[in-house]
Formats: C-alpha cells, structure tokens, sequence
C-alpha cells in the first residue's frame, strides 16, 4: 500500500501530552493519523470532544448531600467560624517559632 508523509502543526504541549498517552497504550502518531483519518471516512465529520452531562440541580444537591459532612465545629473551640480555627492555628504556629 502506497503511504504519504503529513505534516501539520499542534501546540507543543498538546503534542507532548498525547505521545505520552500513545506510548502508554502502545500507538504511534501515525496511529493516530490513520485512526483519524479512518474515523472521518466512516462519519464524514471531525472527532469532537464530547460535552460532559449536564447535571440537575437535585442530581447535584444529592451529589453534595453524599460527600459531605458536618464538623463539629464547636469541639475545636472556634464556635462555629472556621476562620477563627484557622487563624487561632496559624498563630499556635508562629508562637511555636519564637
């Protein structure tokens, strides 16, 4: 089969990005090419990245609801401001450096 050499021009670090991941899967750039150009063949359009889901407000409030907790804020002594915990920390450390 007769081949043609292709040149075109990708940001560096796109570039550098991708032949990582084709050399961890075992590809080579004129893998990618082919799969390409085989792609456009066979849906007549370019790849596209795809939009991720669009998420429901309840979807998202469940999604919180599952991966949060509360803190008992009062037990570390800032009565509920985390700011307070915070800067009460910061200067427990600089007083230790004295």
């Amino acid at each position: 089969m007769n081949s043609s050499l292709i040149s075109a021009r990708v940001p560096v670090a796109k570039r550098e990005a991708a032949q990582g991941m084709l050399t961890a899967i075992g590809a080579t750039t004129s893998d990618l090419v082919n799969s390409a150009f085989d792609y456009l063949l066979a849906t007549k359009h370019l790849p596209q990245a795809e939009d991720p889901e669009r998420c429901s407000a309840t979807a998202f409030a469940q999604f919180v609801e599952e991966s949060t907790f509360d803190i008992p804020w009062e037990d570390a002594g800032a009565c509920g401001d985390y700011r307070e915990l915070i800067c009460e920390g910061k200067r427990l450390r600089y007083e230790s450096l004295a």
